[in-house]
């Protein structure tokens, strides 16, 4: 799981304060399929408004809980996660907080592991899909500048110039691809838990939520656990 930015072209003679930015929330699934074979798919969730496509809490919160709402996981046995340390949507007591809840909530109280790659850990799978789309998106815009040229005839098309016209080209474009649109964020504080910091947070790398417990390791399956329990203030 990771955030990415795509960056839409302001159209030519336009003032590049008429372009804007689209937060891309990536998250690959990787799993065994029914039939015994390994599957993988790429889950984009766009947001461009501006003032509440910020990659925050907020933002994950609005993908996760729509996944689970959609019954994504239902016949999951456990949910392993991998991302950077995100100081301001990962790697932070809400976000942690949010994995306790909706095992608890949703999931029958089933294992949910939040593991932090290691600094300088190089290129995942989110950001390697992150490169094909923006590689997608400026080969759309180069695309829509000859077309202007060669056929005058035709309605002008300028290249994508929102979320939506992205989200065509990902399901056109780019396999194994799903995108949806956030056409908005709930930011109600009250979605933000008022729990207290959980000690030596940053020293963490991994975080497992399953049957009402939490336990934090500094590293994946060094076999210390610590057990915790959030402190709401």
């Amino acid at each position: 799981m990771d955030f990415s930015s795509i960056y839409e072209y302001p159209n030519i003679g336009e003032s590049t304060s008429n372009s804007h930015t689209v937060q891309d929330c990536i998250v690959v699934l990787e799993f065994i399929g029914d039939d015994g074979q390994h599957r993988r798919q790429y889950l984009d969730f766009t947001c461009d408004i501006k003032g509440i496509n910020k990659n925050d809490y907020f933002f994950v919160h609005a993908v996760w809980q729509r996944l689970f709402q959609l019954k994504v996981f239902d016949q999951f046995d456990s949910l392993e996660i991998w991302s950077d340390g995100g100081p301001h949507h990962f790697k932070t007591r809400y976000c942690q907080w949010m994995w306790h809840h909706l095992s608890t909530i949703y999931f029958k109280g089933k294992r949910i592991t939040h593991n932090f790659f290691a600094s300088y850990h190089g290129h995942s799978l989110a950001d390697s899909h992150a490169g094909r789309v923006k590689q997608v998106i400026k080969s759309e815009y180069i695309s829509s500048q000859q077309s202007r040229m060669t056929n005058h005839n035709q309605p002008t098309y300028w290249g994508p110039s929102s979320a939506n016209d992205i989200q065509l080209i990902l399901h056109k474009r780019v396999e194994h691809t799903s995108a949806t649109v956030l056409d908005t964020i709930d930011r109600d504080a009250a979605l933000k838990p008022n729990v207290a910091g959980i000690v030596d947070i940053k020293q963490k790398h991994c975080f497992v939520y399953e049957g009402n417990l939490c336990s934090a390791s500094e590293m994946t399956n060094d076999g210390k656990p610590q057990f915790f329990r959030f402190r709401y203030l």
